[in-house]
């Protein structure tokens, strides 16, 4: 009996899975994100420089007249919209460092929330005669948390929003239009003069 030789399979490759490489869709919705999130991060004004006006000394910090006030903190709102958000990000961190009643709800809040939001999306449970999914849960430990927080901690978030919308406000009204920001504000003003 004369050997026929028995052609042999092929492998399929096999999806390697690990860092920088998700299956299917989930690389793809995380690409639009990170694009948002480069273009917000380009908008960061030098700290040193442009938003503390050290070396500087013609766009420094002045009391600005009561019909400037207005456009100065439009401007500098919308110049320095991203250093702004990194201080009311480093309010809250120095909160929750100081208050040590915040730091416990948000260690507390932060794994009730990854418990839940680790489960699987068809989560359901059933209580008595009724059926209860994850969406259910979720609504209600949004409303437990609001519910505990403000009744636990509410001085002392609204004292931190207080402080940190005040320092906004407060840098947004004395810093002068910065002279990259008041081309943008003189195109703006021809265009509302033409307009009526």
């Amino acid at each position: 009996v004369p050997l026929v030789p028995v052609p042999r399979r092929r492998r399929r490759p096999r999806l390697r899975v690990g860092p920088g490489r998700a299956p299917g869709g989930e690389q793809m919705a995380a690409a639009p994100f990170a694009k948002q999130l480069e273009s917000f991060l380009k908008r960061v004004r030098k700290w040193d420089s442009e938003f503390l006006c050290l070396g500087s000394k013609n766009e420094a910090f002045s009391v600005p007249r009561p019909e400037e006030v207005v456009p100065r903190i439009t401007a500098n709102l919308d110049y320095f919209c991203v250093n702004y958000c990194v201080c009311l990000l480093l309010f809250a961190l120095v909160a929750v460092v100081v208050y040590p009643q915040l730091l416990v709800l948000v260690c507390v809040f932060s794994g009730l929330w990854y418990a839940l939001v680790t489960r699987p999306a068809h989560l359901k449970v059933q209580v008595g005669a009724a059926i209860i999914t994850k969406k259910h849960l979720q609504m209600a430990l949004g409303g437990f948390n609001i519910l505990v927080v403000l009744t636990v901690a509410r001085m002392m978030i609204f004292a931190t929003i207080g402080a940190s919308l005040l320092f906004v406000l407060l840098h947004a009204g004395f810093r002068g239009i910065p002279s990259n920001a008041k081309g943008k504000l003189d195109s703006q003003e021809d265009d509302e003069t033409r307009e009526p």
